[in-house]
């Protein structure tokens, strides 16, 4: 999540017609790949399959052809001349031959930060069942099944910039931006917390109880996430030379295989959970992001995407529903759709990728306003995710005796507050020198 604040623009290679820059080389003359190229406009059709960052200002120009920035699919990549490309495991150097700009990884972070505060904020409704109305749980239970896509994307889009085959930033560099960028926030909000739960709920906070907290990666509700994505980060630029030499099908199957483990809880009962292991069963997710990247998002899989999303969704808080019937808010069983790591959820986030990379792309500099908006508020969603449990913990006690009455309206106002407070708090301490390093 850290890492998508900050993104490096691509630069396109800008090939000449002739096939080096030496003038004694003879007549100009055609090279054979420029031969090849198909039709511009098919090219266009073919390439620019998410929308440009800015129709108007992002494309570039290859040898007099104006291609968009976007990711581009192997199979309908423009080959250059090897001294331009990156070699590729199909066979063929491709465009773009740097790290490309995602044009919807604002609009997905921000969508996200937004539904991680749904998730908890409709939770504290779903833990009244028995003491609220059947309609109202049953609102509040919808909302929460709408949002378990939260965490899966921010390690989605991860690994959607983290594993391009095309960064060359050497491991050192990688690891000390990246370690610093979370490190320092999870050592300063483990603390933070450790303090909170001791001064807010009144729980002994001892030598042993924070030992064992930083142990197993557990130091806060939330802050599990950073744990994880830290070890993700450990494992990338492996990952990343794994995506570069493996062929597609092949990387499919394995992040296909990681996911069913996981859904089935095979990987999680094999390695003890713990903080250095805590990322394992979501490499999965890591991989998968990667992979979504670079599929053309035609109507056909926009549709599939909306279908498996919406069923999913409705599994998942229909058979919460019958699972709270039958063991009640305090057997754990009742809860066991909800994870992160079950099937109904994994199918869920990948559609919800889809769908949210589809509607952001086509928007990105066409909406100015809303982008705008976009990039204001995308710098501040690590903080956010950070500050948010301590403002929902402030809330929940003046939210809950308003959910008997209007449960819906009262989870709708809290997710607005705990994301606007938080959004403020994060925007004042970016503007302090030292403190802005505890909010990414």
């Amino acid at each position: 999540m850290a890492d998508g604040l900050v993104q490096r623009h691509p630069d396109l290679a800008r090939a000449g017609g002739r096939l080096s820059d030496d003038p004694d080389d003879g007549p100009r003359r055609e090279p054979t790949w420029r031969r090849s190229l198909p039709h511009q406009a098919d090219v266009r059709r073919r390439l620019v399959h998410d929308g440009p960052v800015r129709r108007a200002a992002a494309d570039s120009t290859i040898s007099g052809m104006r291609v968009g920035t976007d990711a581009v699919h192997p199979q309908h990549a423009v080959t250059l001349p090897s001294h331009h490309a990156l070699r590729s495991p199909w066979g063929a150097c491709t465009v773009p031959h740097k790290p490309v700009v995602l044009s919807y990884g604002d609009g997905m972070r921000v969508a996200a930060v937004v539904a991680v505060i749904g998730v908890h904020a409709s939770g504290i409704g779903v833990m009244r069942y028995g003491r609220l109305d059947p309609l109202h749980w049953w609102s509040v239970n919808a909302v929460d099944s709408l949002c378990r896509w939260a965490v899966p994307i921010f390690i989605m889009l991860s690994g959607a910039l983290l594993l391009d085959p095309a960064r060359d930033e050497p491991a050192p560099t990688f690891y000390r931006k990246r370690m610093a960028r979370v490190g320092i926030p999870l050592l300063v909000w483990a603390w933070f917390y450790f303090f909170w739960t001791w001064a807010f709920y009144g729980e002994p906070v001892d030598r042993t109880f924070v030992i064992r907290a930083l142990l197993d990666g557990l130091t806060y509700n939330h802050l599990y996430f950073l744990f994880l994505i830290l070890g993700l980060y450990a494992v990338a630029p492996l990952l990343r030379m794994y995506v570069r030499r493996v062929r597609r099908p092949q990387q499919w199957a394995v992040a296909a295989l990681v996911l069913a483990l996981v859904s089935f809880g095979i990987l999680q009962n094999a390695i003890p959970m713990n903080a250095l292991t805590r990322f394992v069963p979501f490499i999965g997710y890591f991989l998968v992001g990667i992979l979504l990247r670079d599929v053309p998002a035609t109507t056909p899989l926009r549709a599939a995407a909306l279908v498996a999303f919406l069923a999913a969704t409705a599994f998942i808080a229909i058979g919460t529903g019958q699972r709270f019937a039958s063991w009640g808010p305090d057997d754990w069983r009742s809860l066991a759709l909800y994870d992160t790591l079950g099937a109904p959820v994994v199918i869920q986030s990948i559609a919800m990728f889809i769908l949210l990379r589809s509607f952001f792309a086509a928007r990105a500099g066409t909406h100015p306003r809303e982008s705008r908006l976009i990039r204001l508020l995308a710098p501040l969603v690590f903080g956010i995710y950070l500050v948010h449990r301590a403002v929902h913990d402030l809330l929940a006690g003046l939210i809950d005796p308003l959910l008997p009455a209007a449960a819906l309206p009262t989870i709708v106002l809290q997710i607005a507050s705990t994301f606007v407070v938080p959004a403020t708090v994060v925007a004042l301490l970016r503007r302090v020198p030292y403190l802005r390093h505890i909010v990414g």
